[in-house]
């Protein structure tokens, strides 16, 4: 279905259980199948035999993801976690960002055979869940990136979350810190406005590629078009705008960045450690 949803979604549930440190290893990374049907669930109303069908697919990705890419987020945290103790240039930022995003689209198109039985099966009532559930998305996605109370280009909820996610990351920002980035983010090349349209198109996109499945299009390739135009859109001017999003996103970041003291980079270094630990753990032997 929307593949980027999804993969996002995985993604940031295993990121949670690592960070927050719950029982990573029984109650997040492991439970990664489960967590992903109740997901799926959520968005389709999966019948019992559709998740019958489904979840060996999901334990066949994890047990591939385990072998091929935690090794790899092992070694990729070891290198930032001597990168962070340095300044950094937007450049550097935007690499480790392209070389984050091929493991990323490895992970995508590994996960597409568990999408293809349910592409199979949506019923007209199912893809009608489906549809409301981007209905509500959009809405939420839209009040998250709506202007402040008095008219301002970043509301106070957006700017608490930047500040959460920094200090998530490097510890407490100073008066100072939190100001710049206040700043920087009322700078942000990103539009709300411009965003909602692709978020829609994507929509439409992988609900055609469904009907296209079911009148006997080749599921692989089908469902692989719709991860790939929502990677590199078909819009030009969107392609340029994503683009653009980009460089301004890692020239953020490295501004953030080369503005933390010695001590928060440390406190950085620690927790990208602590990751690297965490995901060792997780290999089989």
């Amino acid at each position: 279905m929307h593949l980027p949803q999804f993969i996002k979604k995985i993604l940031t549930i295993l990121i949670f259980f690592i960070i927050t440190g719950c029982g990573i290893v029984n109650l997040g990374y492991n439970r990664l199948p489960f967590l992903t049907l109740l997901e799926l669930d959520s968005i389709f109303n999966l019948t019992d035999e559709q998740k019958k069908i489904v979840r060996p697919e999901l334990d066949s990705w994890l047990e591939w993801h385990r072998s091929n890419h935690l090794p790899q987020y092992v070694s990729k945290l070891k290198q930032w976690e001597k990168l962070v103790m340095q300044d950094l240039t937007p450049g550097q930022f935007c690499s480790e960002i392209d070389s984050a995003r091929v493991l990323i689209n490895e992970a995508a198109i590994q996960f597409i055979p568990a999408l293809t039985p349910i592409a199979k099966t949506l019923t007209p009532s199912q893809i009608e869940n489906w549809n409301n559930y981007q209905i509500k998305r959009d809405k939420e996605f839209l009040e998250r990136f709506k202007q402040g109370a008095n008219g301002e280009i970043i509301n106070d909820e957006r700017l608490k979350k930047a500040i959460s996610r920094a200090e998530m990351f490097y510890g407490t920002l100073s008066i100072a810190q939190k100001e710049q980035l206040a700043k920087r983010l009322e700078k942000s090349a990103f539009n709300a406005e411009q965003v909602l349209p692709e978020r829609k198109r994507r929509h439409a996109d992988a609900v055609n590629a469904v009907t296209l499945i079911q009148k006997g299009a080749e599921p692989t390739q089908t469902l692989k078009k719709v991860w790939d135009n929502s990677q590199q859109s078909p819009n030009p001017s969107y392609a340029q705008y994503s683009k653009q999003m980009l460089q301004d996103g890692c020239a953020q970041l490295s501004e953030l960045h080369n503005k933390t003291t010695s001590e928060q980079r440390l406190n950085a270094a620690q927790k990208l450690k602590g990751y690297a630990d965490d995901f060792q753990s997780l290999i089989k032997p």
